[in-house]
């Protein structure tokens, strides 16, 4: 896999882990465009992380939409704070105002239509959101297998944050529901951009369980923005 800014010393090298489905660079490449979603609570997406992460995508899209997780984030800001809907937004938000003041100067020096840079309540007002959204929750009504599986990410979330040491303003129960909440939000998104053309997601992690398992034909009745979508795993190193 192709690795860039390696000839930068000051920044961390990125790589491809893994693309799903898998297919060869070039066809990946071939497609121009990408979007990346910017998760607040990783530090991967801060300093020099973030500036290298920016500058190999710029190198190999044409184009890419980089969207600030920050109204998402008041899942977890009720999770982890017991915030009301409106309370959680508001800190949402802000954080949201922080993260872009903070890094602003990483996007100036892209060059000139390289990237724009979008925030996530914008994603949730399309008719494309609406009709995966929809669709996603049928699914997770009607299908045990679906469900399951959202709610053993969820699980998987909740646990980790217990494992590092985080109080949850929450019950468990309540925290896992909030979590599915947050993921069924999440790949609606995904859904909606791959059917408007941005197929190509990019994260600095792994796949979602779930969108493994749509990516390999295990629900058909899934939306088809989630069946055409193609997630590329970045490593940085």
């Amino acid at each position: 896999m192709s690795v860039s800014n390696s000839e930068n010393l000051n920044l961390p090298s990125v790589t491809i882990a893994k693309i799903l489905p898998k297919i060869p660079e070039e066809q990946l490449y071939a497609y121009k465009q990408c979007y990346i979603g910017i998760s607040l609570d990783n530090p991967v997406f801060e300093g020099n992380s973030l500036h290298a992460l920016l500058l190999w995508i710029t190198d190999k899209f044409e184009h890419c939409l980089v969207i600030v997780g920050d109204h998402l984030s008041r899942f977890n800001e009720r999770i982890l704070n017991g915030c009301d809907w409106e309370t959680a937004s508001k800190i949402a938000y802000d954080r949201g105002d922080e993260f872009i003041t903070k890094t602003q100067q990483f996007f100036q020096q892209l060059p000139d239509g390289k990237a724009t840079l979008t925030r996530w309540k914008t994603h949730l007002q399309t008719n494309h959101y609406e009709k995966a959204r929809e669709i996603i929750d049928n699914l997770f009504t009607s299908n045990d297998e679906f469900r399951a599986s959202i709610e053993k990410d969820a699980f998987s979330f909740v646990k980790r944050l217990t494992r590092r040491n985080h109080t949850l303003a929450v019950e468990t129960a309540e925290a896992i529901n909030l979590s599915s909440e947050y993921l069924i939000e999440e790949i609606a998104v995904f859904s909606s951009l791959s059917e408007q053309g941005w197929q190509v997601e990019l994260y600095p992690g792994p796949e979602l369980r779930v969108l493994v398992d749509i990516a390999r034909g295990k629900y058909k009745d899934a939306p088809i923005g989630l069946k055409q979508r193609i997630s590329v795993e970045l490593k940085l190193l």
